[in-house]
């Protein structure tokens, strides 16, 4: 199967794994990956990215511009940039971006409609991004298991919002959970998860500094109503992806926000859980003690996954993308690198 591979400059593509590097293909030029999804209800692969969204239909050998909207922000800022995006099961496409806003596509990504409704959430003159103030990251969008007019919205830094109406209307949810949220797993209708960091804006405009939020791993058994951290305790708790297989919760963490990455002021971890967060077993892989695991997929059977560094102010010429594969040991092994950071993987037919 063909491994897809989102990095901070462009999309990889490789026919297996392990690979060689010069096995690794460019095969989109898209600045910063920032999402890469499929969906088996719906043909083809999505890539989200700083320059658009766009789509492949034969593996990731070729890909489509789907035309998001990005327009003009500030005029020292530029262009809007996709963060997310997501295909539904009645047949729709949504894409967020980081004004942010929410487009959404009822014609397989022909024309694009803004769903205006979320401008009128009461919270959104409280969302800011850790980077580009006053402008949020819409980072996740994801429906329910079952239920593809019920969306979640993810902001970094701004909460979590839902809508039961495909995005038409939205309900304001910022004060159940911390500010800095990276992603969101629905397990099912009810049960989500939730990878958040460390930037409380309230905080940050009183100038007690960027890493102030609580951070960690949170989850929910009433569908976004309260939200409980399942990760007490843990110091490594800068938390961007969750992913679970075969019953097993996993996740890396870093001690510190970007700004501490530059220069490698920080210590990362990765953690597996057996009983769905009860407690966590800290296991070792080879991208200690520096690289963070931003992403996850199943591979031929297998969990693998990308590390790397990311969001830092200046980056480093001397970090390369990781692709590990987990063993039938519970080990980890490295099975191919990438000349850039490794920020999304995604498994397709090949």
């Amino acid at each position: 199967m063909t491994l897809l591979i989102g990095t901070d400059d462009g999309l990889y593509r490789v026919d297996d794994v392990p690979f060689e590097r010069e096995e690794a293909e460019r095969v989109l030029d898209c600045g910063v990956v920032t999402a890469a999804k499929s969906w088996a209800h719906t043909e083809g692969v999505f890539v989200a990215s700083s320059t658009g969204a766009y789509r492949s239909r034969d593996g990731g050998l070729t890909w489509e511009d789907l035309g998001v909207p990005l327009g003009d922000r500030f005029w020292h800022a530029g262009q809007s940039e996709v963060w997310s995006i997501l295909a539904t099961a009645d047949g729709a496409l949504y894409a967020g971006t980081n004004d942010p806003y929410v487009f959404r596509s009822v014609d397989d990504g022909e024309t694009w409609t803004e769903l205006k409704g979320f401008r009128d959430l009461p919270s959104r003159g409280h969302w800011e991004s850790p980077i580009d103030p006053h402008y949020a990251r819409l980072r996740a969008l994801e429906a329910i298991p079952g239920r593809p007019e019920r969306l979640i919205a993810g902001v970094e830094a701004g909460g979590i919002h839902l809508s039961d109406d495909a995005g038409q209307t939205w309900t304001d949810r910022r004060e159940t959970i911390v500010d800095d949220v990276h992603q969101i797993l629905p397990v099912s209708e009810d049960i989500w998860l939730a990878a958040t960091g460390y930037l409380d804006h309230d905080l940050e405009n009183l100038g007690l500094g960027h890493a102030v939020g609580e951070g960690g791993l949170w989850r929910t058994t009433d569908a976004g109503d309260s939200w409980t951290r399942i990760d007490d305790g843990n110091g490594f708790s800068y938390i961007r992806c969750v992913f679970v297989h075969d019953g097993t919760v996993f996740f890396c963490g870093g001690e510190e926000a970007p700004p501490a990455w530059v220069n490698d002021d920080h210590e990362v971890a990765l953690f597996e859980s057996a009983n769905f967060g009860r407690d966590f077993e800290r296991v070792a892989f080879p991208g200690e003690p520096h690289e963070i695991v931003e992403t996850w997929a199943v591979h031929d059977g297998d969990v693998v996954c990308g590390s790397g560094l990311f969001d830092v102010p200046d980056q480093r010429d001397d970090v390369e993308g990781r692709i590990m594969r987990r063993t039938n040991d519970g080990e980890y092994e490295t099975v191919g690198r990438v000349d850039a950071n490794v920020s999304r993987i995604e498994v397709v037919s090949s």
